[in-house]
């Protein structure tokens, strides 16, 4: 049965969101994030009788204790986090954030004529990525073979969002967690196998382990798609996009007894495989390598 009739056809209609809605949506987003930046004291125009224009968020700065101010490291490191949290970067915008928040920061040494606050913005990078995205591998026939079948122009930030806006929205009623409940059986039934109507992507941590998966006799199984698929393909993923069967299994530990059996199954995933979910339609933007399949052992698919 397809998961999204059943339990949440209404959900993928409100949070499927047109391309040029999306461009709107973001576009205000990243305003949004600019206009948080800290702004330094714009310079006066000569003759005005003050070197700075002091204004009311100048004011406010100012009267900060010196312990309590942001240090330029910390400031770099927050939009970092920020650009794989709450935007969904891949890793060459977040190293553009990283160098962009590092460039202001600077201006701000270079008008004090400090030189002690200086950042390393490759350690900021490497710190960033260890923390808040993982790589993940992924057996296909082509490149293009990374949609999901259902809400493909969905981005992955635009799921975020339209989750985090229903747990603002719907808090006082605790809609969201009926919503994340049948999120939760999507995905769950994804992994089963139902992947007909998902907007998940499906992954492995260690592609070489789906080699080791019992499934020997399933057509369609991990070992199968290991040693007939024509390429392998690598994605680093901001982890916030990510549900693991760890994850899922936690959302269904919520549910009612119509639960148990998708429960059971997920919990029972071979540990060999260490399948993990991508929710949305752009996969194809993380990818940061591919090659040909080294464990193909049958003819060309296509």
């Amino acid at each position: 049965m397809d998961p999204f009739e059943d339990v949440n056809r209404s959900e993928a209609r409100m949070n499927y969101l047109e391309p040029q809605q999306e461009e709107i949506a973001q576009a205000d987003f990243e305003q949004r994030l600019r206009e948080s930046r800290p702004i330094l004291a714009a310079l006066a125009s000569p003759g005005a009788g003050s070197s700075r224009t002091v204004t009311d968020g100048n004011k406010r700065a100012q009267a900060i204790p010196e312990n309590e101010r942001c240090t330029a490291a910390s400031f770099v490191r927050t939009r970092a986090q920020l650009a794989a949290t709450l935007t969904c970067a891949n890793i060459a915008e977040l190293r553009r954030e990283i160098e962009l928040a590092a460039q202001r920061s600077a201006k701000w040494s270079r008008a004090s004529g400090s030189s002690v606050d200086r950042v390393d913005s490759g350690r900021v990078y490497d710190d960033v990525v260890a923390s808040s995205y993982v790589e993940l591998e992924r057996f296909q026939n082509h490149a293009r073979h990374c949609k999901p079948h259902a809400l493909d122009r969905q981005s992955a930030m635009a799921h975020l969002r339209s989750m985090a806006a229903l747990r603002y929205e719907a808090a006082p009623w605790n809609i969201w967690g009926g919503q994340r409940l049948d999120l939760g059986r999507t995905a769950a039934e994804h992994m089963r196998g139902g992947t007909g109507s998902s907007p998940f992507v499906s992954l492995s941590e260690e592609a070489s382990q789906l080699l080791l998966s019992p499934d020997d006799d399933n057509e369609y199984g991990a070992k199968a798609i290991a040693e007939n698929a024509n390429e392998l393909h690598t994605y680093t993923v901001p982890r916030v996009t990510t549900w693991t069967a760890e994850d899922i299994v936690s959302i269904l530990e919520d549910g009612t007894e119509n639960d148990e059996p998708a429960l059971a199954w997920v919990s029972d995933t071979p540990t060999e495989e260490r399948e993990v979910l991508f929710l949305g339609g752009n996969l194809d933007d993380y990818r940061t390598a591919s090659a040909s399949n080294p464990y193909k052992t049958s003819g060309t698919n296509d």
